[in-house]
């Protein structure tokens, strides 16, 4: 890349040379030069997007209901390095999927980029299907994340016995799918309605990691 050519994207994405952050007016401008028009609110700054992420991983609660199945199928050395194994794994996929986002900055996400890393005969195709796995992956995580959640409460629940041996909730099918529409009803509400706390929630929520 020529000089010229660096100074003019340090001018679009509003980068100075003491390495400030970019404002919402030059994060704009740098999707105006993408040829897109800016529409959505910015409202996060970036320690809430860190946080959002922590949220995302979800790391305690993917402990707390897989941990099962290594201990009973496998026990301590399956967990150890099972997780070690699996952690170099994700470093690998995060740091692919940081280079390719950090060249293909824009909302479309993965379908977007996909479309600009396939082949040119199979670029539509290619993103189509991985628009629409996308899709189906975030629902399907999104409804499984609840569906736990339902059997944990109901676990929590019986932790209290109305006799010995006997929890206070009886646990049955048609209990844990209410409450796990009920869930699923009152997160739609939040994320549909509260958009503003959003911000707040996601740093709350976040695993017990230093707030700096």
């Amino acid at each position: 890349m020529s000089t010229k050519n660096q100074e003019k994207r340090t001018m679009v994405l509003g980068e100075s040379h003491d390495g400030h952050e970019t404002d919402t007016a030059s994060a704009d401008q740098l999707l105006t030069s993408l040829g897109y028009t800016p529409e959505l609110n910015r409202n996060r700054s970036t320690f809430q997007v860190a946080f959002m992420s922590f949220v995302l991983a979800s790391v305690p609660y993917g402990l707390a209901t897989t941990l099962y199945y290594p201990l009973v199928c496998g026990g301590p050395v399956d967990i150890i390095w099972g997780w070690v194994g699996v952690s170099l794994i994700i470093i690998c996929v995060a740091s692919s999927l940081g280079e390719i986002t950090s060249v293909y900055p824009t909302a479309g996400g993965v379908y977007y980029q996909a479309f600009m890393l396939a082949p040119v005969a199979y670029r539509r195709i290619s993103a189509w299907i991985c628009g629409w796995l996308y899709v189906v992956g975030n629902i399907t995580i999104t409804l499984s994340v609840n569906f736990a959640t339902a059997l944990f409460l109901v676990g929590c629940i019986n932790v209290f016995e109305k006799s010995e041996g006997v929890g206070v909730l009886e646990g049955s099918p048609y209990q844990v799918f209410l409450i796990f529409l009920g869930i699923t009803l009152l997160c739609n509400l939040v994320c549909s309605l509260c958009n503003k706390w959003l911000p707040i929630l996601d740093v709350s929520c976040a695993p017990p990691f230093p707030r700096f």
